[in-house]
């Protein structure tokens, strides 16, 4: 575990692990750190689940979890998730703030509810989920200011994960990010292509012949 991580993000290791020991081999439970979107897991108990490991980036944050009208008090609760090797899997998020109101990362726990789910009329109200709405490919308008400001953030350590000043960066490490931006549904959402194109100190027209790029499959 790097010693760059933000003390509060270590102080939460000791509550996943105890989380996962509480309710056993059935829940995974993760630590993200937001200044690393790409590479975001830097601790994961009983990933037998979903089989994530550390090193691994965000998956639904932005799309699925952000978007969702459940999202109150930086927690989405007991919502179902992307299934794994047919497994009924209910997730909830929290997200974590330093001490300045600032997102720098989440703690995700998925459990899986197959074997409840198998037995009839048991522990009906424990494996009850609220379901997300398929994504469409229209825009998504979020006015909520701190929605704004987690999609900010994301958007910039994405950059800063990169390890090369936008002013020094090539055409190809900029698809990339872009490319990385856009599998976690970052331009579904209202004005990001004005956001990146000025973190990426380039043209809106950039962005778009980029996005181009990307979704043709040619990297």
């Amino acid at each position: 575990m790097s010693n760059k991580i933000h003390p509060i993000l270590k102080a939460m290791i000791p509550l996943a692990k105890g989380i996962s020991k509480t309710f056993g081999s059935n829940c995974e439970v993760v630590v993200h750190d937001l200044s690393h979107p790409e590479t975001s897991i830097i601790e994961i108990f009983n990933n037998v689940v979903t089989e994530r490991k550390i090193g691994e980036g965000i998956r639904d944050l932005v799309w699925n979890v952000l978007r969702s009208p459940s999202f109150k008090e930086d927690i989405l609760a007991n919502y179902s998730t992307i299934p794994y090797n047919n497994k009924i899997i209910k997730s909830t998020t929290v997200l974590v703030r330093d001490e300045k109101g600032n997102p720098i990362g989440a703690i995700c726990m998925n459990f899986d509810l197959s074997s409840f789910c198998n037995v009839k009329n048991i522990l009906e109200e424990f494996t009850e989920v609220n379901e997300l709405s398929p994504p469409t490919d229209k825009k998504i308008n979020i006015e909520n200011s701190d929605v704004i400001n987690i999609l900010n953030h994301i958007i910039v350590q994405t950059i800063k994960e990169h390890g090369v000043s936008v002013k020094n960066m090539s055409r190809e490490e900029k698809i990339k990010i872009v490319s990385f931006l856009d599998k976690k549904g970052v331009f579904k959402i209202k004005g990001a292509t004005n956001w990146v194109s000025d973190k990426l100190n380039t043209s809106k027209s950039n962005i778009y012949n980029y996005l181009d790029i990307v979704r043709s499959k040619k990297v």
